[in-house]
């Protein structure tokens, strides 16, 4: 995120855009394959689905957005680890990662 947005500053005088998609948890069926199924994270979170995240995204794109973060969940997640001490975040990673 840092990174697009530094990236998304240096060059908007140059006609160029940067957007960083935040997808968050996604339902794509890697979830399966990763067998993370059973975590909190894709049991109790209500990911969303892909072709959801791909409009938001490409709308985000479209309307020059620097950073796109679909869902209220993901957003409040994105933003609250800018604030949070890393302890509480490695924390609470861990716990929506293990199995519920």
């Amino acid at each position: 995120m840092s990174f697009s947005e530094a990236l998304a500053d240096e060059v908007k005088d140059k006609g160029v855009t940067v957007t960083c998609l935040c997808p968050g948890a996604t339902l794509t069926g890697f979830q399966y394959r990763a067998e993370m199924t059973e975590t909190v994270l894709f049991r109790t979170m209500r990911p969303m689905d892909a072709a959801s995240v791909a409009r938001k995204g490409y709308r985000g794109l479209m309307s020059g957005k620097v950073m796109v973060i679909p869902g209220f969940r993901n957003w409040l997640l994105a933003e609250s680890v800018r604030f949070s001490p890393r302890r509480l975040v490695t924390a609470i990673s861990r716990r929506i990662l293990e199995k519920a």
